[in-house]
């Protein structure tokens, strides 16, 4: 802790000399007791509050307030007290003179202390009253250009974000601080992936790789760790954008090179920590993206979410797993917003893996988990309650008799999302629940136009083609064969491009009842084969025991009783056990969360925090 004592005209030498003594004696027990071998943060703060009971000079109460903040901050959740503290010191060191970098950190602190209040609005207000100030102070400058651009981003106001982080790449650039500039074009690309400005987004991450390419025969003043962070930013971004455009096969070689980066990262982190730290003393240059565990945990939250869009059930799984157990640990020393959101992230993807393997009870349960982390962290429902109640309507839409429930949780996700393909996802499932309580005519061709491929969000080719599937899907309901048979081939090709395996398989099922009905029964044979085959492999129960028993059908057709037989005890064999699982799960506590659709929580009674 810093010390500063001063005496003020019009006081006693005398009188100097007892808060002196009494200043430096309290101020030195705040510190013994900070770095003792167990620290008592409570004695400490209660030292430096007896600081200003002496009725310090203003330079003095400044800097104890600030100092009291600081350890509220990292070591307390008395954030109100530290906001309190903070506006104090703030309000006085406007008046003083030569503190220009002590009134920066305390706004910096102060406009943390807003945005973990969720008051983005005042922590904007005060950064740009700042932030010119700032510009004289490297370090400083860059904090609440970061700062900044955070709070406008969780303000949803995505082009200012953008703005700012432009800004501070310039002002990096200019200084020659080149991981940070780095870093701010990083983040600008990443907040323009999210406004879906995909075209500028993807200019950025070209001319970053190519200068994370060449960092090192460039001579490009970069540590090889600063080198491999920023690569593993990079490719994070890659990997994420492929997965939101559904590309996920053009994912795959980033996600090697991700994996890879990350491995000589932890490598060279583990080692005796040659080129861990900063290229320069620059203090511009103290930036970095995530710490190593928050890095692991993102890895894997990648990863997952691409194996899951694969259909490969049980990687995904076995991913979420291994990052669950390590969120768990971190929980006992750190239990910040952003495991949180990395948790329900998580729980989401696991959700979706049960119920494709047609695991009911697993879903349930990972869902009644999601409500435990909203009861603790209530923020985060703000940002998932769309993904959790099209996560109920998924799991409802497998349950027997549970249609209108379906519709009911998807139409309460519509309420609390705005983004394209979130919503663009729902309406398309909504379609699913549609056809099959076999609606009018003319009320499913109404929904039907909602969801043309033309519609769906701009280079999302996922969704266009689940778009196409569900249009073939219909028009075999309706009997339109030639119209069915052209939109189910368009899917196929579409997803085949993409490595989309359970959409290829639900396509490849269709067009084999197609030809089922033309008493097409070798091609129809062929393609529900393909079908059983993907959807045993990725696995997928509702995709195996449809197709099971459709090729049961077909072989019965083909007089080859044998082959009949065996798929039909495939299927009940398959259908037994998801039945079984069912039948326990709508008895359970965890079941009642599908009544969930108006309350801000889930109620208690459904709750098992």
């Amino acid at each position: 802790m810093e010390s500063e004592c001063t005496e003020e005209p019009g006081s006693s030498v005398a009188e100097a000399v007892t808060f002196e003594n009494m200043y430096f004696a309290l101020l030195g027990a705040a510190e013994d007791f900070r770095i003792a071998k167990n620290p008592d943060i409570r004695k400490s703060i209660h030292c430096l509050e007896a600081i200003l009971t002496l009725t310090p000079p203003a330079r003095i109460e400044v800097r104890t307030r600030f100092q009291i903040a600081q350890l509220m901050w990292v070591h307390t959740k008395n954030i109100d007290h530290a906001q309190e503290h903070l506006k104090k010191a703030l309000s006085k060191v406007k008046e003083l003179t030569s503190m220009e970098e002590l009134k920066l950190e305390i706004t910096s602190l102060l406009a943390s202390v807003y945005m973990a209040k969720h008051k983005n609005s005042e922590a904007v207000k005060l950064i740009n009253e700042s932030i010119e100030l700032a510009i004289n102070y490297q370090f400083w400058y860059c904090q609440m250009c970061f700062q900044l651009a955070k709070a406008n981003m969780d303000l949803g106001n995505i082009s200012a974000a953008v703005t700012t982080l432009a800004a501070g790449a310039e002002y990096a650039g200019r200084i020659n601080a080149q991981n940070t500039r780095i870093l701010f074009s990083l983040s600008q690309a990443m907040a323009l992936l999210i406004q879906r400005n995909f075209d500028v987004a993807d200019v950025i991450l070209k001319e970053v790789g190519a200068i994370l390419e060449n960092a090192e025969q460039s001579g490009l003043a970069l540590t090889k760790n600063e080198i491999l962070s920023l690569k593993v930013f990079h490719h994070v971004l890659q990997v994420s954008e492929y997965i939101w455009q559904g590309m996920i096969k053009s994912a795959r070689q980033c996600l090697k090179q991700l994996h890879s980066c990350y491995k000589q990262l932890t490598q060279l982190d583990n080692s005796s920590g040659a080129g861990s730290s900063s290229s320069t003393s620059n203090t511009a240059e103290m930036f970095h993206w995530m710490n190593p565990q928050q890095l692991f945990l993102l890895v894997y939250v990648v990863s997952v979410m691409h194996a899951l869009q694969q259909g490969y059930t049980d990687k995904a799984e076995s991913y979420a797993k291994k990052a669950l157990h390590l969120i768990d640990k971190q929980r006992t020393f750190n239990n910040d917003s952003l495991l949180s959101s990395y948790q329900i992230i998580l729980l989401e993807q696991l959700v979706l893996t049960h119920l494709l393997r047609g695991n009911t009870s697993g879903a349930i349960r990972e869902l009644q988990k999601c409500t435990t982390v909203y009861q603790k962290h209530h923020q985060t429902l703000k940002h998932h309650r769309a993904s959790l109640h099209t996560a109920l309507g998924l799991y409802a839409m497998v349950l027997p008799d549970s249609l209108d429930n379906a519709l009911a949780q998807f139409n309460a996700a519509l309420k609390y999302t705005t983004e394209p393909e979130q919503v663009a996802f729902i309406k398309l499932n909504s379609v699913i629940v549609h056809v099959k309580q076999e609606l009018p005519p003319e009320q499913l061709h109404s929904l039907l136009e909602s969801i043309e491929p033309g519609k769906m969000p701009n280079k999302c080719h996922s969704l266009k083609a689940s778009s196409y599937c569900i249009q073939g899907l219909a028009a075999l309901v309706e009997g339109r064969m030639q119209d069915a048979k052209r939109k189910l081939r368009e899917t196929v090709v579409m997803a085949n491009k993409a490595d989309l395996n359970k959409l290829t398989s639900f396509a490849f099922v269709l067009l084999g009842d197609i030809f089922l009905k033309m008493e097409n029964y070798k091609d129809a044979i062929e393609m529900v084969r393909s079908a059983h085959d993907i959807a045993t492999r990725i696995p997928d129960i509702g995709l195996q025991v449809w197709s099971a028993d459709l090729l049961s059908t077909l072989y019965e057709r083909s007089e080859d009783e044998g082959k009949a037989k065996e798929f039909a005890e495939v299927a009940q064999t398959v259908r037994s056990k998801a039945e079984e699982d069912v039948e326990a799960t709508v008895n359970t506590q965890e079941h009642c969360l599908l009544q969930w659709l108006d309350s801000e929580f889930p109620p208690s009674s459904m709750s098992m925090v």
